[in-house]
């Protein structure tokens, strides 16, 4: 009895130093997140019917923008009307954007604003998931890590935080080991001067195999979707979404990871 108790303990050990470390590790799945459709569309603030998406196929709309700019937070909430199957998996957005014009105090009022609104999405959850969408300069890093940080100590247990990040923050210039968001989703589109050196770079790696970075990705509906490890992919489309669309990208071939 105690050699099987020894040995069930030993491979819990060792399934938990799996998941918390080594590059491309997972770390324990929160419960909503596990429940989460594998797949979800972004719904971006403009008017979108999405009753044709399949009920597997979750989707992730931007519920309020936050605009900071000097000592002010200000709140928009959606206008544009969002149809959806009954049953759809909701995940509320709250998107944030900073002024060049006036450029945001980054106050603790500040933060407690977007917190705040944050908290108050998490109420149209229907799948206990909430996303943040929040980019930001190299110097206004640490006011969104607090920012994260505030909105995970107020947000209820069984509420998981996603959070969305640039790639390159998930490839070499890797700051989010500490961040506290129960999912970081690296978005693969948009990435730059050089992004063809950057697909063929996680083409070669099977996607991000940084710690934080590893269970979930976001593509774009008009660039090419690759082949990669990641379990939860994120759709964003330029354009609303139509059914025509979906087939479209799903029909595309997606491209692989080279032979070594």
């Amino acid at each position: 009895m105690h050699r099987l108790l020894l040995l069930l303990l030993t491979s819990l050990a060792l399934l938990t130093l799996r998941m918390d470390s080594g590059a491309g590790a997972l770390r324990a799945t929160h419960p909503a997140l596990a429940a989460l459709p594998a797949e979800l569309v972004w719904a971006w603030e403009r008017p979108e019917d999405l009753r044709w998406l399949p009920l597997d196929v979750g989707v992730a709309y931007v519920a309020s923008s936050v605009l900071l700019q000097g000592e002010d937070a200000r709140v928009y909430r959606r206008a544009s009307a969002l149809l959806l199957a009954a049953g759809a998996a909701r995940v509320p957005v709250l998107h944030v954007d900073m002024s060049w014009r006036r450029p945001p105090a980054l106050s603790e009022a500040q933060s407690r604003r977007v917190a705040d609104e944050l908290l108050r999405l998490a109420a149209q959850a229907n799948r206990k998931v909430v996303q943040l969408d929040f980019e930001v300069r190299r110097s206004q890093r640490p006011f969104l890590a607090r920012t994260i940080g505030a909105i995970r100590a107020r947000l209820d247990p069984s509420i998981a935080l996603s959070v969305t990040a640039l790639a390159s923050w998930c490839l070499d210039d890797y700051w989010l080991h500490d961040i506290a968001a129960d999912e970081v989703v690296p978005m693969a589109f948009r990435m730059g001067p050089a992004q063809h050196a950057l697909r063929a770079r996680l083409l070669h790696q099977g996607g991000f195999t940084r710690a934080r970075c590893g269970a979930a990705i976001g593509f774009s509906s008009d660039e090419p979707m690759m082949a990669v490890r990641e379990g939860r992919r994120y759709y964003f489309s330029p354009q609303a979404w139509s059914a025509a669309r979906w087939q479209a990208l799903r029909s595309t071939p997606r491209s692989t990871i080279p032979s070594r």
